[in-house]
């Protein structure tokens, strides 16, 4: 049985505590490469050992029960649940399953309905997706623990948010804190600013289609060609590329610059594929690009290079793309982001620090500003000297307020910069306090505020006078 790391085993003892104390459902999350499905495979062997009846819901049934996967080094042997397997045994102990397997036989089979209600404990691999919705619905929700295990507990738009499902998240462990242990590779990053104005939305994300044909539009593959040389030449890299079309005539070009590379989606037979990964782990300087296929489930710890040749809105995507090179080895600490869709610059960088919510959160906070150095490198804002090239950014020059007031005044008289002056200093205390922008008018007391302000604000002509009539202001020049 595989050791667990610290971190492992005080998530599973996070999780036990609240399963303990009645919880039943309840989403792991831990970042790609963190070793989830060591995690769950762990947490059944220990629920067989109790006779307990247990499921692994999935899309990659074949990497979960390959030889020398990690079911089979807890020395588990699952009957699975795959199209092939069209007489099951309903009466074991262990099984994985695809979803979409289980669906189709739900409600033409005989017997499945109770056998989804027969399990003591369920785990839900990738439980951030959509696809496992329908299934809750027959599962024994007052009996059964239900754990779904993700790296990124997020859902968004008119996606069904996961507190419809899940009662609580157990997260012990960031991916900068990964790195700082030496768990995860330390990742690089690069980026080119591709204009994407122009690009719808279909489905939530950025037209696959409409991107595709913007990148060959621009020769993108070209800039792709002339980074991957000038960073990082010779390394390994996996390709995320937005369609077939875009991503076959990449590698055309790339080949015939003398790029050892291949293509590869989901359209190719499984024979075909498993020789372009075989060629691809066994080639030291090996390209490749995929569409839609490479991003979960898919583990080449000798990947070096993440070449992200697409745009995405989705986090959950873009953190397992990234991810794809974020695994370490004897050889390797580090890895390379080559980012060709402002990816970065949307989602923030892929180590940041993020808040997980069962809600949905449809704006992001507190992403970290990034700004680019003139070797192509995406830096925090706050550095002042490139990490990559050395160089060394000039201190931000912030305009006093005087030259501010003065440039807007111009020749205006010496009382209304004043004016000026005290208006700013309200509007900055508003804005530090939260207040709204009555709070600033109610502190304006005379006729010739007023007047002062609409220039400042340059309100319509008009503003002032119906603002001292509400309130009933006297002009004492008229009164004696």
């Amino acid at each position: 049985m595989l050791e667990l790391r610290p971190y492992q085993e005080k998530t599973i003892q996070s999780l036990k505590i609240k399963m303990s104390s009645g919880i039943k459902r309840l989403i792991m999350l831990c970042a790609t490469g963190g070793g989830k499905t060591v995690m769950f495979c762990y947490m059944i062997s220990k629920a067989l050992e109790k006779n307990k009846r247990c499921l692994i819901l999935t899309h990659r049934t074949e990497l979960l029960t390959q030889a020398g996967g990690t079911l089979a080094n807890f020395g588990l042997s699952p009957t699975i649940v795959n199209p092939k397997n069209k007489h099951l045994d309903l009466t074991k102990n262990l099984y994985v399953a695809m979803t979409k397997t289980i669906m189709a036989r739900i409600e033409k089979k005989e017997g499945y309905k109770e056998w989804l209600k027969s399990f003591d404990l369920i785990i839900i691999d990738e439980s951030h997706l959509q696809d496992f919705n329908s299934l809750f619905q027959y599962f024994d929700l007052d009996n059964t623990f239900i754990i779904g295990a993700t790296a990124t507990a997020e859902r968004k738009g008119n996606q069904t948010a996961l507190d419809e499902f899940y009662q609580d998240i157990v997260n012990e462990i960031t991916i900068s804190e990964l790195i700082e242990l030496g768990y995860l590779a330390k990742p690089n990053s690069f980026g080119v600013s591709v204009d994407l104005s122009k690009i719808k939305t279909k489905g939530g994300d950025f037209d696959n289609e409409m991107l595709g044909d913007l990148y060959n539009q621009i020769s993108l593959y070209d800039g792709v060609y002339d980074n991957y040389q000038r960073l990082t030449p010779n390394k390994k890299a996996i390709i995320f590329s937005p369609n077939i079309k875009s991503s076959v005539k990449m590698v055309d070009e790339l080949s015939a610059k003398g790029l050892p590379i291949k293509h590869i989606d989901g359209s190719v037979t499984e024979i075909e594929r498993k020789s372009v990964l075989q060629w691809f782990k066994d080639t030291p300087n090996a390209l490749i690009s995929n569409v839609g296929i490479l991003t979960a489930g898919y583990d080449e710890a000798s990947i070096e290079v993440v070449i992200l040749y697409r745009a995405t809105k989705s986090l959950p995507l873009f953190l397992q793309m990234v991810g794809r090179g974020s695994r370490t080895t004897t050889v390797k600490d580090s890895f390379t982001i080559l980012d060709f869709g402002n990816n970065i610059t949307r989602h923030g960088f892929w180590e940041e620090e993020r808040e997980w919510s069962l809600q949905k959160k449809e704006k992001k906070k507190g992403l970290a500003p990034v700004k680019d150095c003139k070797c192509g490198a995406l830096l925090r804002l706050s550095l002042m000297k490139c990490p990559y090239c050395g160089f060394d950014f000039p201190p931000q020059k912030e305009k006093e307020t005087i030259e501010i007031i003065l440039e807007k005044l111009q020749k205006e008289d010496v009382r209304l910069f004043k004016q000026y002056q005290k208006f700013i200093k309200l509007d900055k205390k508003a804005k530090d306090k939260g207040y709204k922008t009555g709070w600033v008018i109610h502190q304006l007391k005379t006729i010739e505020d007023f007047n002062d302000y609409e220039k400042y604000k340059n309100y319509k002509r008009g503003w002032a006078k119906y603002q001292i009539e509400q309130r009933g202001i006297i002009d004492p020049s008229q009164h004696g």
